[in-house]
């Protein structure tokens, strides 16, 4: 068993009484509202069960390119709460399984699991490098113990209701009307101020929205 460990960028919490999204589910930042995340925006990409070379070209090919065994793509994120801390936490997995070339390199997922957030499990890893099983990375035994629980905890996966959910989401921001309508329930919302998103202005969501799904801007 070999594995690679990827960051992505999550979605900062949200408000209780928020409509946009249930509590349990650590979704990608769709709008790019989490002041302490960098870049990443659209993996992974669990409504599809797959992952592509995207941002990751290097380490995707290389990590491809392998022959050892069963191999996994370990995701951790940093889950930034309301009141603005932040811990980085491993909240699933994908088991490699068909590979495919187009439109870009990469794989789809032969088995998976994601966690809800309150069963996402912390880790102390906070550098730029992306970790490997064949590397000296210092949470090497760490990433180790917890693939092998994961593995064992299928029973835990809740990548359906993240399917559903970006499916919803994606179908909105991707056109106009479907952006109009997110801001419109945001800016009616009773615990807006609470909220990343929610604290920015009318005129801001709507050209930050406009930007990142117009323009089909992707890492």
């Amino acid at each position: 068993m070999i594995w690679i460990l990827f960051y992505y960028n999550s979605l900062p919490d949200m408000p209780e009484g928020c409509i946009l999204f249930s509590p349990e589910v650590m979704h990608r930042d769709f709008f790019k509202c989490n002041p302490y995340n960098t870049g990443h925006y659209q993996y992974p990409q669990f409504e599809t069960l797959s992952y592509d070379e995207g941002c990751h070209y290097k380490e995707v090919n290389n990590f491809l390119k392998k022959a050892d065994g069963e191999k996994y793509v370990v995701f951790y994120t940093r889950h930034t709460n309301l009141e603005g801390t932040f811990k980085n936490k491993v909240i699933g997995f994908f088991k490699v399984g068909d590979c495919f070339v187009l439109p870009k390199k990469g794989f789809c997922a032969s088995d998976k699991v994601l966690l809800p957030k309150n069963q996402s499990i912390k880790i102390n890893y906070y550098s730029r490098g992306v970790p490997v099983s064949w590397g000296s990375s210092p949470v090497r035994n760490k990433i180790f113990q917890t693939l092998t629980s994961l593995r064992k905890n299928n029973g835990a996966d809740i990548s359906s209701n993240y399917k559903t959910e970006t499916q919803n989401m994606m179908k909105r921001l991707q056109n106009f009307a479907g952006r109009k309508q997110i801001i419109d329930i945001c800016e009616n919302c009773n615990v807006k101020k609470q909220c990343y998103w929610g604290k920015c202005s009318a005129q801001n969501k709507e050209k930050k929205l406009k930007i990142l799904y117009d323009m089909k801007a992707s890492c």
